[in-house]
């Protein structure tokens, strides 16, 4: 199987960029000669018209022959025949089909994007699930269940569009109207600046965030005071509320809700407890039913038994680590890192993980004598009541992978019980998802396409491994994954691979179509042909270079599977 995964990818990458040769060459009506699928031996052909259309047995690559391929032999054509020889044809006309093929080869990943996006029928409502006090949305007074309808008079349904107009627009104030209880509301909302990045700097973004997520937090909980009303019931950190004196409860909200209509009347609780089970390899949690009488106490105006959700609550500390080491313990609520208010703690760990990435990056850039990498971190948080701040040093390790390139672990030794509730999807009707599906397509294709170009940038400075370059034998191990792993994986990593044949066939070398372009560019600025013995040379030398590269491929490919070998000799 894992050789027709092979089969199947690269015939389909190599036919795409042959087809975008053979379309353009037709249409400026150069006779193409043969179109053919791979190389070595022919294994089937089938003649169409003036076109020989091969299969051959060596699957590694393709080719269109036209005619009139080098200046010699347009001379030596027919006068009927010259005039549809390639290089008989203006330079434009030339460039523009050898620019086809990798250009067919950027289509691919942008067709099979816009498929996945066409696949989403449902989509999520643009509904507040949550509004993060210190963020833009709560401050300009939004709320948990706020319907957003328009942002800068652009009408909003799904919740994807928030994210559209909202994330290119940071530090921009932006209009936006929702619907609360019927009634439409306008606030101006200025999105946060956010700025996330890899250790390589290779996927380096800035967007905007204006603090609101989909889901609504859950009804697991945190205790606020110890001797609250819920922990003199007996309630406790992370337990999961189920029911209020009977009525289903899933969201924190609605246990809000049966508090405050409990009028301060003491109200029956039922709640999920989890409980650990430890193996030796690892930490397993079950859950046993509780029953709880709670009588709300009224404070400030309002009825409340001492409980909050449970999402910046640390529920667990590993022994010995970053987070234990900083005198951090279980129950302790994180308010701010780095004098940044969080009320997420996914968002919390990715500022966490961007800062130390950019951290790295700016090391790297400083040149022979870096200074040692900062991994410190102020973090305020709250116990028994009381604010406390201290300073978590995060661990971040180097190894090297099987290509020896340089990696990080990053590691503080924590985690939290985390639970909200999404709202159900809606339908996306057809046309929106069209426009949805491309806008997608083509940011996707582009955002891998911006990646790769400056892995190729980092590869030339030395910060990324050659060992990293592979050959036919890791795209066949790639190819085999994907494909056991499904179909729309399958299509992710040939979107994925045709982007990188795109970008490497556009590398000026001669013999690779971005060498062939920039021998047309430089006929054209000398306003005439390049002399045989010109061409001549920077075929050798793109030769060679290709060569080489493929020997370095191989190389690397023997070299990763060389343990293999050995253990299926040795155990012959």
């Amino acid at each position: 199987m894992s050789f027709l995964y092979f089969i199947i990818l690269i015939g389909v990458l190599v036919f795409v960029h042959e087809l975008g040769h053979f379309l353009v060459a037709r249409l400026f009506d150069v006779k193409v000669l043969r179109f053919a699928l791979g190389f070595g031996p022919t294994i089937a052909t089938y003649q169409r018209g003036e076109t020989e259309y091969a299969l051959c047995a060596l699957p590694l690559g393709g080719y269109v022959q036209m005619l009139g391929g080098d200046l010699e032999s347009v001379e030596e054509l027919p006068e009927e025949d010259r005039s549809r020889a390639l290089m008989a044809k203006p330079i434009w006309q030339r460039s523009l089909i050898i620019l086809a093929g990798p250009l067919a080869n950027f289509i691919l990943p942008i067709f099979i994007y816009f498929i996945f996006g066409m696949m989403q029928t449902t989509a999520p409502p643009a509904v507040v699930g949550q509004a993060y006090p210190e963020a833009p949305a709560a401050q300009a007074g939004m709320q948990a269940g706020d319907v957003i309808v328009e942002i800068e008079g652009k009408p909003v349904r799904f919740f994807h569009d928030v994210a559209r107009y909202t994330r290119p627009a940071y530090d921009q104030p932006l209009e936006i109207v929702y619907e609360r209880n019927g009634q439409r509301h306008t606030v101006t909302v200025t999105p946060a600046r956010f700025q996330a990045t890899d250790y390589l700097g290779l996927d380096q973004r800035t967007y905007g965030l204006i603090g609101m997520h989909l889901g609504t937090a859950g009804s697991t909980i945190a205790l606020t005071e110890h001797d609250g009303p819920a922990a003199r019931a007996g309630l406790a950190y992370f337990d999961h509320i189920v029911a209020v004196d009977g009525h289903p409860v899933q969201r924190f909200h609605e246990l809000e809700a049966r508090i405050q209509d409990s009028a301060g009347k003491p109200v029956e609780i039922q709640a999920l407890r989890p409980f650990p089970l430890h193996v030796d390899y690892g930490t397993f949690y079950k859950q046993r039913l509780i029953n709880v009488t709670v009588t709300p106490e009224h404070i400030d105006g309002s009825y409340d038994i001492g409980v909050t959700p449970s999402e910046m609550v640390i529920a667990q500390v590993d022994p010995d680590s970053p987070v234990a080491r900083a005198g951090l313990k279980p129950g302790d609520r994180i308010l701010a890192v780095d004098d940044r208010k969080f009320s997420s703690w996914s968002l919390m760990v990715s500022h966490i993980h961007n800062t130390i990435n950019q951290r790295i990056v700016d090391r790297d850039n400083a040149g022979d004598d870096p200074p040692p990498l900062d991994t410190n971190f102020q973090v305020s948080f709250l116990r028994d009541g009381e604010q406390l701040k201290t300073t978590l040093t995060t661990d971040v390790d180097s190894y090297q992978d099987q290509t020896e390139q340089v990696r990080y672990r990053i590691f503080n030794g924590w985690d939290s019980f985390r639970n909200s509730v999404e709202p159900e999807n809606i339908p996306h009707p057809f046309f929106s998802r069209v426009v949805y599906s491309t806008s997608e397509a083509f940011s996707q294709t582009w955002k891998f396409t911006r990646m790769m170009t400056l892995g190729l940038v980092r590869l030339a400075e030395g910060r990324v491994s050659t060992k990293s370059i592979g050959g036919p034998i890791m795209i066949g191990e790639l190819a085999a994954e994907a494909g056991r792993a499904g179909w729309e994986p399958f299509l992710e990593m040939m979107a994925l691979i045709s982007i990188n044949l795109a970008i490497l066939n556009l590398l000026p070398i001669p013999v690779l179509d971005g060498g062939q372009l920039l021998l047309f560019a430089l006929e054209a600025i000398k306003r005439g042909p390049l002399s045989f013995r010109t061409r001549q040379i920077a075929a050798y030398i793109g030769f060679t270079m290709i060569l080489m590269l493929m020997i370095l491929a191989f190389k690397n490919d023997i070299e990763r599977n060389w343990h293999r070998a050995v253990e299926y000799f040795e155990s012959r």
